[in-house]
């Protein structure tokens, strides 16, 4: 099991944070994505680790990104 922590920017809302829970966690093997809009922290526990790029792919459509 993985459990990684990023850091999103662009959340700022309630709303902001359904979507990214959803879209991360469509990702194969995660099982678990909690985001903190405050700081726009995201905790993934999954199967593998997941990286920047899949999880920019999954949101590319909206205004939230990682850097990097």
């Amino acid at each position: 099991m993985s459990v990684q922590t990023f850091t999103l920017t662009g959340l700022t809302c309630q709303a902001c944070k359904k979507i990214t829970e959803k879209r991360i966690g469509t990702l194969p093997g995660v099982f678990r994505v909690e985001v903190t809009v405050a700081d726009g922290s995201v905790r993934v526990e999954s199967a593998d680790p997941i990286t920047n790029v899949q999880i920019n792919e999954v949101l590319s459509d909206t205004p939230y990104f990682i850097e990097g």
